[in-house]
């Protein structure tokens, strides 16, 4: 009789492993799992329907990826305007389908009236809002730089849907009227905030209400006729710096940036960091973000680890993730800074041999505390001084296979929450990036401040099969890390990778994990080695993580948009979409199997309680 129920459970188990073959994930899937848009021409993900939209049109209309993205930047401003627009920066990642990659940093620089002790003291730059915050816009001239590289279509070409969205008006997604509420009171301290993001100046847009912003449109306007130089050096500018030089009562509040800082302004092409991981390529942003030279570091260092083997979601595979996290926090924070201003051991930092070295004080019974690795840097630690990131994330692949990976930002939300009258956009408190003095991220005229984004594209067969990043701060990093581990590591489809439960140990011994589908013995693991476990529910707010990339196993493009981001906020869109595939037969045969295996596992227990 035993060997009956032995073989029942025997052949339900190996119809299982048939299912599992037919095409279904091992992974467990969460309760806002959406599934990837597929497409066999371009796709595009986004935070913001409306941006999306606009970039796919101009997919639609014979556009490249770059042409899309940077369309999508400027929509991004009028429909999401509490991340991204005009009076932030950036980053942007390039792949083209040639094989060719470049880098593109339009990050915020601070103004020459900035000291290394700009933010000591009390000022209302203590709560990240104000004039002093405000560092010298990059993104006009990143997107103007993106294009004449690569482009196919103009600047005005690329700025027209969103001077319309400005005009006509966009429907009010449930994260703007939600920011609206938190920094109602940032946003009335300045009557050009508050009349344009709040009703009557005083309360916060209801979701679903129109939002019109018919100065934002002639800012629009003005750039599509004149260029970037409107920006830079027309009334545009004078605009921005008129805002700088107005006086009030409140301490901490004084501008800083004049029309010879605007003017000054330039977008940096810089060279890709490249990296191999497994079997892929990691494409990756240079300094002065720490995303990248993090991303490539613990890849190094997980790589002589078998992720696979211990199976996603393990105790030992969080450990292990965890662990060359905080090792490579520790050197970002000592050494990562702008290279214009800062000799920095990029090099050894991501380095097989000195990943290497640092795995080896790895142990896996235990959390361990790391020190910044000994490479003559300045021997202090620059802490990240702002908490309250906000940011979001463009990837875009075309239908020959240019990619790209955008991440734009104003700093938290809402920026520094100061509009100048007649511009109708928001300018950044970036300069909340810097460190303390005496660090390499100390403040300096024309420096950039070090961030976080982390804009990443990994090639497989000469593929991208994953154009990621996020939005979230220090979180940034491990929500487009964790898509690469999902992806290289445990096989994960996109939108599995995406959906996937996240970690992050940015602040040790404390390690953020969603919980909800990490089994509770795998957590008590994790406590005993020593991590101290902050439980972070299903899914936590940040990171927001958007990604697109090429199927390798039909060549369709995919794009996915994370769940954290909302249900009304999906903005995964392809050309032509094409359903997915039926799986109807894998799913049957899983489920068939499952039933026989529990059947054999009830039956043989039976069995041998009666015996």
């Amino acid at each position: 009789m035993s060997s009956f129920w032995r073989l029942f459970a025997g052949v339900g188990f190996t119809v299982l492993l048939l299912g599992f073959v037919a095409g279904e994930a091992v992974a467990e899937k969460g309760s806002k799992f959406r599934e990837a848009v597929r497409s066999a021409g371009g796709v595009i993900s986004t935070e913001s329907p409306a941006a999306s939209e606009v970039g796919l049109g101009v997919l639609d209309s014979g556009g490249n990826a770059v042409d899309a993205a940077v369309a999508a930047v400027f929509a991004v401003n009028v429909a999401r305007p509490q991340s991204c627009g005009i009076g932030g920066g950036g980053f942007m990642v390039y792949r083209g389908a040639d094989g060719e990659t470049a880098a593109l940093d339009f990050r915020e620089t601070a103004p020459e009236a900035v000291e290394a002790d700009t933010f000591d003291g009390d000022g209302l730059y203590n709560t990240f809002t104000g004039r002093t915050t405000v560092g010298v816009p990059g993104t006009v001239a990143g997107m103007q730089a993106a294009l004449e590289r690569y482009g196919t279509i103009s600047l005005s070409e690329a700025v027209s849907p969103a001077e319309q969205l400005a005009r006509e008006g966009v429907e009010v997604q449930p994260s703007l009227s939600r920011e609206m509420g938190n920094n109602a009171a940032r946003l009335k301290l300045f009557p050009a905030a508050a009349g344009q993001f709040l009703v009557d100046g005083t309360e916060p847009y209801e979701e679903g209400a129109l939002l019109v912003q018919p100065e934002l449109a002639e800012t629009l306007a003005l750039i599509s006729r004149e260029g970037a130089d409107a920006f830079y050096r027309g009334a545009i500018a004078e605009r921005i710096v008129a805002e700088m030089e107005r006086e009030d009562d409140l301490p901490g509040n004084e501008g800083l940036m004049t029309l010879e800082d605007l003017a000054a302004y330039e977008a940096v092409w810089r060279e890709p960091l490249v990296g191999g991981y497994r079997d892929a390529e990691v494409i990756a942003m240079p300094p002065p973000t720490s995303g990248g030279v993090a991303a490539l570091q613990i890849l190094n260092i997980l790589e002589g680890f078998d992720l696979a083997a211990a199976g996603q979601s393990s105790a030992d595979a969080l450990h292990l993730i965890a662990e060359a996290q905080k090792i490579a926090v520790a050197d970002r924070g000592e050494y990562l800074a702008d290279p214009d201003f800062v000799d920095m051991p990029t090099g050894q930092l991501i380095d097989e041999g000195y990943a290497e070295e640092r795995r080896s004080e790895i142990q896996m019974e235990e959390a361990g505390e790391y020190e910044a690795g000994d490479l003559g840097g300045p021997g202090e630690e620059g802490e990240d001084t702002n908490p309250d990131t906000n940011t979001t994330h463009i990837s875009v692949v075309d239908a020959v296979g240019n990619a790209v990976a955008l991440t734009c930002t104003i700093e938290q939300s809402f920026g520094s929450a100061v509009v100048a009258p007649g511009t109708g956009f928001l300018l950044n408190n970036e300069l909340t990036d810097f460190s303390e003095p005496g660090t390499a991220n100390e403040p300096a005229p024309g420096k950039r401040p070090r961030s976080s984004i982390s804009p990443t594209i990994v090639v497989q067969d000469g593929q991208p099969t994953l154009v990621v990043g996020a939005a979230g701060g220090v979180t940034i990093i491990m929500g487009s890390l964790l898509a690469v581990v999902n992806v290289v590591d445990f096989g994960l489809a996109l939108d599995e990778a995406v959906d996937a439960e996240r970690l992050d140990a940015f602040v040790p011994p404390e390690i953020l994990l969603e919980d909800g589908r990490v089994s509770p013995v795998v957590q008590a693991d994790l406590i005993g080695r020593g991590h101290e476990v902050s439980r972070e529910g299903e899914y936590a707010d940040l990171p927001r993580v958007q990604a697109a990339g090429v199927d390798p196993g039909t060549g369709l493009r995919l794009a996915v948009t994370d769940p954290r981001s909302g249900e009304e906020e999906y903005a995964a869109l392809g050309q032509d979409a094409v359903p997915m595939p039926d799986t109807g037969g894998a799913s049957i045969v899983m489920l068939a199997g499952l039933v026989l295996a529990l059947s054999g596992a009830v039956g043989l227990l039976a069995l041998r309680r009666r015996l």
